[in-house]
């Protein structure tokens, strides 16, 4: 019983605290099958665990794929469990597809069975990634796509992690039992996810997710934002948010806000529900053009800096 309240109490004090800002970094994507990666590919330290001997043994594969714009204007991405999706918009006329598959085994052999097993398949304008649902650890696919900012995209990746940033067209992401990281992307978002990671200046998105993740870059958010969580919803806003939003709680209680601002921040109960209103500069009571609800849980508001560079 003490474990289960000592789990309980430490779970509550992790919805009350700020979102971590690590989570928005613009990492590189690397793959098995980049070059310093792929040397080491064959070898791994085995230490105690029987589970591990089994998969010991690894065997990568390459395959790209380019895609006109002319002949399809609008991109569908289907993944099974087990990979990732990484996106990121430019200036380019068409799409440029790496998909990177990895079989893991107790021998050679073993592993090159299971790569045979992953693979990238296009069917017309929707490019799906396949592999056969073994789990534990046997193989792993990840697929790179540099894409035109401009192009609509949809992604359906219910296990599969997401990533995606730079874009300008309308984008739908479902990937409701993985994790969704969506950076500077200024078009029409409707991402549905176990956790978002959201961070733009600007845009028009609807996030569903049991955890969701903010950073505002910017003291003026160009656009509209709803977020919508079954446990908490995380914001970092710079010094001097001027941005006018609405926060939505069950609990008086569940509404955190460290920041210059909390003190202007109005409160009325409504039913069963408790609403938090800022202004912002605007003088006036929010359109929603901000919305931020937790059905659960907390909504959590707080500062971030510039980090100092070194």
């Amino acid at each position: 019983m003490f474990e289960r309240i000592r789990r309980a109490r430490s779970r509550r004090d992790y919805q009350r605290q700020p979102a971590h800002d690590f989570l928005f970094d613009r990492r590189s994507h690397q793959t098995p099958c980049d070059p310093r990666r792929a040397e080491a590919s064959h070898t791994l330290v085995v230490v105690g665990d029987p589970s591990e001997r089994s998969r010991r043994y690894q065997q990568t594969d390459l395959a790209e794929l380019r895609i006109s714009r002319a002949d399809v204007p609008a991109l569908t991405i289907t993944a099974d469990p087990g990979l990732s999706v990484a996106v990121t918009g430019s200036e380019r006329p068409d799409w440029s597809l790496r998909f990177c598959a990895q079989g893991r085994g107790g021998s050679d052999e073993e592993a090159r069975e299971r790569l045979r097993e992953i693979s990238m398949v296009r069917t017309g304008a929707t490019v799906s990634l396949i592999a056969p649902h073994l789990g534990g650890g046997y193989y792993r696919g990840d697929l790179i796509v540099e894409a035109p900012a401009e192009a609509p995209l949809t992604i359906h990746a219910s296990y599969a992690a997401v990533r995606l940033r730079d874009m300008k067209g309308p984008v739908r992401i479902t990937a409701s039992h993985a994790r969704a990281q969506i950076l500077d992307t200024v078009g029409q978002v409707d991402a549905v996810a176990l956790v978002i990671d959201y961070s733009t200046s600007r845009g028009e998105a609807t996030l569903s997710a049991d955890q969701i993740n903010l950073k505002l870059p910017t003291t003026r958010f160009e656009g509209r934002l709803q977020a919508a969580a079954q446990q908490s919803v995380k914001m970092l806003v710079p010094p001097g948010f001027l941005t006018p939003f609405r926060a939505i709680v069950q609990r008086r209680r569940d509404f955190v806000c460290r920041t210059d601002f909390s003190s202007r921040i109005v409160h009325e109960e409504v039913r069963t529900a408790h609403y938090f209103t800022y202004a912002g500069d605007n003088g006036s009571t929010p359109d929603d053009r901000m919305l931020l609800h937790s059905e659960h849980s907390t909504v959590v508001i707080d500062t971030h800096r510039p980090r100092r560079s070194v």
